[in-house]
């Protein structure tokens, strides 16, 4: 019922920079004993039956499916002979939804959503979490700058095979980062949703919905306010040039010594480095304002003086209220994460 073609007896293949060997035998072998889990997205039909086409490799190959993506399953089963779904580029052929290859610059009908239109994203995860953990980027990436050094094209060729940055990675990354810039928003709301239960008191109340995502609207001028305390959370991972970092952790410094309600005003930072920048800094609060709102220094400056104050000094006598509270000391499980 497919396309494809007799099983070959074996292919030889890179993965991760490693020679591995396989054929149509070794995946029979390793399925024989197994039953076929559910089919999401990608499969590849052994003997009449389809399979999950990480199951099928993974078993063939011995792998833990974290080791390589559904893209490389495919192309290295397929290599061997056996129908499997489609990839980007290619087409559905009309009696099922098996590989078919295409001339070089065909250009696929596929719509997003449909089997084999991308990666998933959960995968994607975690092809680039193994990626990072199998060894150190940072010599991995220095070794590869020193072999690219005087390459030629042939050359070029065969590391781009063996060095381990392969598409599929590449479009991992890819796909992280596209949706990377809601781990902030998750880091924020997940930090606040673990710290209320240990710092509400008896009887204490939250007065309106706490801002959980980063950033505060004008409607909600702090990230949790309640009838006893008003409090800002910063999970900012401090590393060396933190100018920023340093500039918005100030800035909630002054926000919160700003309100005269009379309630507990206190800042949550991750880490102590926060803190100690707030009580040690020498540079002004003109600097640790530089790019905050015209608003707020026009405020800071009609409450608190002159911007030319520094900071250390700032923290110990006019925002001396502001208890400034490490996130570790409550959740000692993210020191690890955040260090």
């Amino acid at each position: 019922m497919t396309d494809s073609l007799p099983p070959t007896t074996a292919h030889t293949f890179r993965l991760d920079g490693q020679i591995h060997r396989l054929d149509a035998d070794a995946v029979r072998a390793g399925l024989k004993n197994q039953i076929p889990e559910d089919v999401r997205d990608h499969w590849v039909e052994v003997d009449g039956v389809r399979w999950p086409v990480k199951q099928a490799f993974g078993a063939a190959m011995g792998l833990r499916r974290e080791a390589f993506t559904s893209h490389i399953a495919l192309r290295q089963l397929r290599a061997l002979g056996f129908s499997t779904s489609t990839l980007p580029g290619e087409t559905i052929a009309a009696h099922g939804s098996s590989y078919r290859p295409q001339p070089r610059g065909h250009r696929s009908q596929q719509l997003p959503g449909q089997p084999g239109a991308g990666p998933d994203p959960a995968e994607a995860f975690s092809t680039l979490l193994a990626f990072i953990g199998s060894a150190n980027l940072t010599e991995r990436i220095a070794a590869l700058e020193a072999r690219m050094n005087g390459i030629g094209h042939s050359a070029a060729a065969d590391l781009a095979e063996d060095s381990g940055m392969s598409l599929d990675l590449l479009l991992a990354a890819l796909l992280v980062r596209k949706h990377a810039g809601r781990l902030s928003d998750i880091i924020h709301a997940a930090v606040i949703t673990q710290v209320l239960p240990l710092i509400l008191e008896e009887g204490e109340r939250v007065l309106q919905r706490p801002s959980l995502a980063a950033g505060n609207d004008p409607s909600r001028p702090y990230d949790l306010e309640t009838d006893r305390r008003v409090a800002e959370f910063k999970m900012s991972v401090w590393k060396g040039a933190d100018a920023m970092r340093k500039r918005g952790a100030f800035a909630d410094l002054v926000h919160l010594a700003l309100d005269q309600s009379g309630r507990r005003a206190q800042l949550y930072v991750a880490g102590p480095a926060a803190i100690h920048f707030l009580r040690s800094a020498k540079g002004s609060a003109a600097w640790g304002l530089n790019r905050s709102s015209p608003v707020l220094r026009r405020r800071f400056e009609e409450r608190f003086g002159s911007l030319e104050v520094p900071i250390r000094d700032f923290t110990a006598e006019r925002a001396a209220h502001v208890e400034l509270v490490d996130l570790t000391s409550l959740l000692p499980a993210i020191g690890p994460a955040i260090e």
